[in-house]
């Protein structure tokens, strides 16, 4: 009689939470949205996005605030604060408290790439092509020159459309670029020239880097680090016309012509 008394008391209590949860349940789901709370996830403080951009995407789609929580569609929100172009991943759901977060992951450019018909789009770092902006312009290596390209954006530049294009390896060596503290420093513009090559314009000094084309790219940086840290150190940085980084383990450099009286 007593493990019966037992396992009943065990089934209502059971039974009692099952009840209470549901309420809860059914009580958060008409609860009304009090608020929205946008954080917008980037590497720099100013950029694409801003916290009144992202709500405005919201209420064209949904109305939100003053509703209850069963009738906001999240996956449709979601859906569209992500066709933005800014827009790398956003992440949106209901707290307890009744509050809306969106939690959105901007782009991060890389570079901006000017083809021959001076058209531009930024490229991130994944490798995404997306739009300039009215908003904000940030600070990135800009490519021009002969970029025999045609620039989509919301394509990737390891689509088939860049396969024989530079993109991937201009792509390539801006990544390498960006994680070397003294190369980001140093470098202020990629350009192809003539012949399809790449060429590096550096921030001191008045010279050009002949790069030549994207193979053997972290011997050539080495080389380059090295040559910097060595030479200009000692001979300073207005004595080189050129620095050719394109032959295999070896710099070839071409001296300013001094004339005298």
């Amino acid at each position: 009689m007593k493990k019966i008394l037992s396992i009943l008391s065990v089934s209502l209590l059971a039974l009692a939470l099952v009840v209470l949860a549901g309420y809860g349940f059914w009580q958060y789901r008409n609860e009304k949205v009090k608020r929205i709370v946008v954080h917008v996830q980037r590497q720099s403080v100013q950029g694409f996005l801003s916290e009144k951009k992202i709500k405005s995407l919201i209420n064209i789609q949904d109305k939100v605030i003053g509703y209850p929580v069963k009738t906001v569609n999240t996956v449709q929100i979601e859906e569209a604060i992500s066709k933005d172009p800014y827009v790398k991943k956003v992440d949106v759901y209901l707290s307890i408290l009744g509050n809306m977060m969106v939690n959105v992951t901007e782009r991060n450019p890389l570079l901006r790439i000017y083809n021959q018909k001076n058209r531009s789009c930024y490229m991130d770092t994944e490798g995404d092509l997306f739009p300039l902006s009215s908003y904000f312009s940030p600070r990135v290596l800009p490519v021009n020159g002969y970029v025999k390209a045609r620039l989509v954006t919301g394509k990737n530049i390891h689509d088939s459309l860049y396969r024989h294009t530079l993109l991937p390896g201009l792509y390539s060596l801006a990544k390498k670029i960006r994680a070397n503290p003294f190369l980001r420093a140093d470098i202020s513009q990629l350009f192809v020239n003539s012949k399809g090559e790449i060429d590096m314009v550096p921030e001191l000094g008045r010279h050009i880097i002949h790069f030549g084309n994207s193979n053997d790219m972290d011997v050539k940086l080495e080389n380059l680090e090295a040559f910097y840290k060595q030479v200009f150190v000692r001979e300073g940085w207005s004595k080189y016309r050129s620095i050719n980084l394109a032959f295999t383990n070896q710099i070839v450099c071409t001296k300013k012509q001094s004339y005298g009286k």
